[in-house]
């Protein structure tokens, strides 16, 4: 490995939902990114909740564990989760796998964190991977608008 290459043993997080109802920047995070002297590939994974992203980011960490499973109907993973571990096939690269919150608990009750958690996941990534269940229908195609449909409103036509 080479010694630019960050590789951290579990993820952290990197976005976190405050008592504020905020999302804050973690600060040992950064730190971790700022270490980084090589390019980098974020990979972001966004979904509805209990759909599987973590495990699929487990899976491109090649590692079984890492970012937290659930096996209740209760979402474990909240604001967005990092993990740097090098990149399988391109050793001059970084992998930042981001593994975000589930879209749509219930639980939550706030419609406007999940839109910036889905708007950060587009802004942070390379590559944006959206997880859905079962074929890309076209209620999956409407949840790709989800962030935009609270900070980017349909203007309102009066006649």
């Amino acid at each position: 490995m080479a010694s630019n290459t960050v590789s951290m043993p579990s993820p952290v997080c990197l976005i976190e939902n405050g008592s504020d109802s905020q999302l804050h920047v973690n600060p040992l995070a950064l730190q971790i990114l700022d270490g980084i002297r090589q390019p980098v590939v974020a990979v972001s994974v966004v979904g509805m909740y209990r759909t599987g992203k973590s495990y699929l980011m487990n899976k491109l960490a090649g590692q079984r564990e890492g970012f937290a499973l659930g096996s209740t109907i209760q979402s474990h993973t909240k604001g967005i989760w990092m993990w740097c571990v090098p990149h399988p096939t391109k050793p001059d690269l970084t992998l930042v796998l981001l593994d975000t919150e589930g879209l749509g608990d219930v639980e939550k009750g706030d419609q406007k964190n999940d839109c910036w958690i889905f708007a950060l996941a587009i802004l942070l990534s390379s590559t944006l991977i959206y997880n859905s269940k079962g074929t890309i229908d076209n209620n999956a195609l409407e949840n790709l608008q989800y962030p935009f449909s609270w900070l980017c409103p349909k203007p309102q036509v009066f006649s």
